[in-house]
């Protein structure tokens, strides 16, 4: 044999070797881990230092296969048997078997009987496990050690102290198993034989070692525990005096949206299941849950924790939205400040947004449900901007959160970048806030809002209504990738009906169509000063007041000023000090 052959031949050994100790380790976790299961105590992990330490033990034990219990900073237990098919399921079954004598209730073990290797095995406080099995000489058997860390068997304690509401019926016991056992009695461990001064001191350093390691470990874990609990206790403590400062007292107590608690929340959910989430967004996920008091189902807003709405943005949507009654806006239910966590209640919508239906094939929306769509968002826009005593300006009106009902009215929805301005001095600039394809070009330009560039998201929206295709669609050619100039271009060569949804066909009251692309475009015109109020919208749809003329080619604007950050559900990248043409 050769010297690679002789390196193969042991690297190979080495494999297998580790495969086979692999095996047994998890044979060993998988039987205790199954005993502590059946009375609701947390799984035990593998440890290697404390697998090292039972080898050692074992080890030692080869020549006489003696069940002497050693002074180690860990639980033990030890078994041997004469055979030589002793297997770690078996050993840990015969422990385990000790079950019968003992009362999980009362921590009690039966007169005359042992059951403190049992109740090591259970013992909830015990997390880590490592063990060892040895081959005894002259066929002697086997010999079994298995460590525990924390010790486990604590005076006066029981082994599942602290989870009676866990414990579940006892299981039929375990047959026993035919092997000789012979268990050490309680008190009385024969002296191990004297070891030479050089192997006491090499011992003694070692389980010293091993003491102020696990001592020195465990004093870490404890204080980086504390540590951070102290950091998530006054980050949650900050927000809950945001939270009170925010939403004060009257707030909090005032008939309409309820404050409840994340565990509420979480039970009405599956706990956030996905098989829940209705939708995700810039801000967060949405989850359908159930409120058994209510009996009824609700869409849960939970706002990420990355997400740039914060405390004061989810107050001042609950805030805001919750003066508002309006049979075309979706209904607060209720919200949560709780554990650091932010969280909507809303009235849950079963037919989902209007972007699903139009763009995703969810289902195919007639002509009339369509129409009757653009009417309720305008109804819902009205009461917005003019039917209360501030004016609401929503900043993100988008297909996305327009909501359908069981029978397809329209609920517009997602006030996250909603403000309330007064009637007459309108909105200070601010950031940029809306999704690219339906901002209106002015706000671009100095970031202010209006009630004119909700008018101009409204637009857009009723176009892609009309036309079934989105604001910005970049799999078209450059002429027709863009929704709004693609649409006027089609007007001013008089061939409005051509721009209808191909999916319905020519299933639609043409007059209804013109109307509808005809106001759209009105709505959506680079000049905010020649946009309609959304009361005029109204009039027009209905059939009250005359269309307007608009121009044959769209008009052009140019705008050359800073671009602000933009904040919203599409974040694309605008350099700054460009001049931003609105294309034709």
């Amino acid at each position: 044999m050769n010297m690679h052959q002789f390196s193969l031949i042991q690297a190979l050994t080495v494999l297998v070797f580790r495969a086979s100790c692999q095996d047994l380790a998890q044979e060993f976790l998988d039987a205790h881990n199954a005993a502590r299961k059946q009375v609701g105590v947390p799984p035990m992990k593998w440890d290697n230092v404390l697998e090292a330490f039972a080898l050692n033990y074992s080890q030692g034990k080869i020549d006489t296969c003696a069940l002497q219990r050693a002074v180690v900073p860990s639980g033990q237990n030890l078994a041997w048997s004469r055979g030589n098919d002793f297997s770690a399921t078996d050993a840990v079954g015969l422990w385990v078997n000790e079950k019968n004598d003992y009362d999980l209730e009362s921590g009690v073990c039966a007169t005359g009987r042992i059951c403190n290797h049992y109740t090591q095995v259970i013992w909830i406080n015990s997390t880590q496990l490592g063990c060892g099995r040895v081959v005894c000489n002259n066929n002697k058997g086997i010999f079994i050690a298995c460590y525990y860390y924390p010790i486990g068997n604590i005076p006066g304690k029981r082994a599942t102290q602290g989870i009676e509401s866990l414990i579940q019926p006892a299981v039929a016991p375990i047959s026993p198993f035919p092997y000789q056992y012979y268990p050490p009695p309680l008190d009385t461990f024969p002296p191990e034989k004297r070891k030479s001064k050089a192997g006491l001191v090499r011992a003694r350093g070692l389980k010293i070692g091993l003491s102020i390691g696990l001592s020195i470990g465990l004093a870490l874990m404890i204080t980086c525990y504390i540590l951070r609990q102290k950091r998530k206790r006054a980050k949650e403590s900050d927000d809950d005096r945001l939270s009170d400062t925010l939403f004060s007292d009257e707030f909090g107590n005032m008939i309409g949206p309820r404050k409840f608690s994340l565990n509420e929340l979480a039970r009405a959910t599956s706990n956030f299941n996905t098989e829940n989430k209705l939708g995700e967004g810039g801000f967060g996920s949405v989850y359908r849950g159930f409120l058994r008091d209510l009996d009824t189902y609700i869409a849960v807003k939970r706002v990420s924790k990355a997400s740039k709405q914060g405390i004061k943005e989810y107050a001042s949507e609950v805030k805001i939205i919750s003066r508002l009654r309006h049979k075309n806006l979706v209904k607060l239910i209720g919200w949560c400040h709780d554990r650091g966590e932010l969280l909507l209640v809303y009235e849950f919508m079963p037919n989902g947004s209007l972007d699903t239906h139009l763009f995703k094939g969810k289902s195919l929306l007639t002509w009339e449900t369509r129409y009757k769509i653009v009417q309720d968002l305008a109804s819902a826009l009205l009461y917005l901007h003019e039917e209360g005593d501030y004016c609401v300006l929503h900043r993100d009106i988008k297909t996305n959160n327009i909501m359908l009902d069981s029978s397809f009215n329209a609920k517009l929805g997602d006030f996250g970048l909603a403000r309330l301005v007064d009637h007459s001095t309108g909105l200070k600039n601010t950031l940029v806030a809306g999704t690219v394809g339906y901002i209106a070009p002015e706000c671009l330009s100095s970031g202010k809002a209006s009630k004119e560039s909700d008018v101009y998201s409204f637009g857009v929206v009723a176009l892609e209504i009309a036309c079934g295709r989105r604001s910005i669609e970049p799999k078209f050619q450059d002429s027709e990738a863009v929704l709004v100039p693609w649409v006027w271009e089609s007007y001013g060569n008089g061939k409005v009906l051509d721009v209808s949804d191909e999916k319905i066909g020519m299933e639609f009251d043409p007059k209804q169509m013109e109307c509808l692309v005809i106001v759209g475009l009105w709505c959506a015109h680079p000049s905010h000063e020649q946009r309609p109020s959304i009361r005029q919208v109204i009039q027009a749809l209905h059939f009250e007041a005359a269309l307007p003329n608009l121009p044959s080619t769209m008009p052009v604007l140019s705008y050359k000023a800073p671009i602000a950050p933009l904040i919203g559900s599409s974040d694309p990248v605008l350099e700054s000090n460009i001049t931003l043409t609105i294309p034709r």
